[in-house]
């Protein structure tokens, strides 16, 4: 791990760049600023200069433009020689190491009691902004200076879920416009019989996205599946790693190793929604990791060939720890391609982050504003009815750029549609 690189190996790991620039069109940061600096290249080219004792970690400029790195991956993914994911953590680190102080109260997001307060206050504060701005108060609110503009900016992004079954399936109804649905099979495939799954809530999913949590809880169950959620688990320790706080990083998987280890050896998977959550769990050594299965894989594997019809055109974005950490890239879309009448579109700059990273929209505001519109841009441009993703950052992210480019397209969560679509199909095993 980066923690444990000495310089050998960084100047190893730094000088198997070859400096072709493949990186850039997929670099976030490069896009939004056009500033080779702001590369995965000019990153490595100023550590560089860090190492050789020619230019200060500390100095405010290099360490902003370390610190800006998203930890996407998606350099690494497109790199033909092999650059180490270790080598951009490294880079991190030497920014939190120059300022180990920065904005302490980020480091309580993972805490599911301040996030469940988030959403119980997100909720009532963008309530009020509907009451007296209208349904367009996100574009309002991003004209006035200030405050407001950053008070709109933090409640756009706050991932929200569609909310109770009866109002995701008006919204799918209004979406597909409510007309009459082609007649269903009757024929169904027999549900996986005894698949045991522990399930991991994540502090997101459980404490900013309880309704689709749980949908998803209760299609796995359709489909078959014997599920515990094992009392006792925490974070998953993607925020405390992605800040540098080794302390609570280790805490936290001692944590869950504690939880989960009593159920592993009586379940076949321990199924993660977060995109953010299975990469950081399957980054971790031991049996937990082995057992980690990313919750769209796992239904792409369990759904029926018969899911009933939700004529929809879907754009479909892949959070970065799915797309370049976990490999989850054609589970997805097979999994939609099951859904009749769904058609899958695909975005430009699919590779490219939305500019979410855990807690990179508090830390950079402006630059992650930029990245979270781009990305929307890039979405609406397929002339979709909607955006499904698996990350509830991402969402939000997403949910913010898309209300001031494109109001009218709303983005759900993949495993939402999925539930519509098996509700539509008929009774199997009765969802609440």
């Amino acid at each position: 791990m980066s923690g444990s690189l000495d310089r050998t190996q960084l100047d190893d790991l730094r000088q198997s760049c070859v400096e072709c620039g493949l990186c850039l069109p997929n670099c976030a940061t490069y896009l939004a600023t056009g500033n080779e600096a702001q590369s995965p290249r000019g990153r490595l080219l100023l550590l560089g200069e860090v190492l050789d004792g020619r230019t200060d970690a500390s100095e405010p400029s290099v360490r902003e433009t370390f610190d800006q790195c998203l930890g996407c991956l998606a350099c690494t993914a497109t790199c033909p020689s092999g650059v180490s994911a270790d080598l951009l953590a490294y880079v991190r680190r030497l920014a939190a190491d120059a300022d180990p102080n920065r904005r302490p109260p980020v480091r309580l997001l993972d805490r599911r009691a301040v996030l469940r307060t988030l959403r119980v206050v997100g909720s009532l504060v963008r309530g009020a902004a509907v009451r007296l701005l209208g349904a367009g108060w996100r574009g309002r609110l991003e004209r006035t200076p200030g405050a407001g503009r950053r008070l709109a900016r933090l409640l756009g992004t706050l991932p929200v879920d569609p909310g109770s079954d009866d109002a995701l399936i008006a919204q799918f109804e209004t979406l597909d416009g409510g007309g009459p649905r082609p007649a269903v099979s009757s024929h169904h495939r027999a549900p996986a019989a005894g698949l045991r799954v522990a399930v991991f809530k994540g502090c997101a999913d459980a404490s900013l996205m309880p309704h689709t949590s749980r949908r998803l809880q209760d299609l796995l169950r359709r489909l078959g599946c014997e599920l515990t959620v094992p009392e006792g688990q925490d974070c998953c320790g993607a925020l405390a790693s992605h800040l540098e706080s080794r302390g609570r990083t280790s805490r936290l998987r001692r944590r869950n190793r504690r939880a989960f280890t009593p159920h592993l050896g009586h379940c076949d998977h321990v199924v993660v929604a977060a995109a953010g959550c299975g990469q950081e769990l399957k980054s971790q050594p031991g049996d937990l990791s082995d057992m980690v299965i990313d919750a769209v894989s796992l239904l792409e594997r369990l759904a029926p060939v018969d899911l009933g019809p939700v004529p929809l055109r879907v754009a479909v974005h892949d959070p970065c720890h799915a797309r370049h950490g976990l490999g989850v890239v054609e589970a997805p879309r097979r999994l939609l391609a099951r859904i009749p009448g769904v058609v899958v579109l695909e975005p430009a700059e699919a590779e490219v982050c939305c500019g979410s990273a855990g807690v990179y929209g508090v830390q950079h505001p402006e630059m992650s504003a930029v990245m979270g519109r781009r990305k929307a841009e890039a979405l609406a441009a397929t002339g979709c009815d909607a955006v499904v993703t698996t990350n509830p950052g991402c969402l939000g992210q997403i949910a913010d750029g898309l209300a001031l480019v494109a109001p009218h397209i709303p983005i759900l969560p993949l495993t939402d549609l999925v539930w519509y679509a098996a509700r539509a199909s008929g009774p199997r095993k009765e969802m609440s």
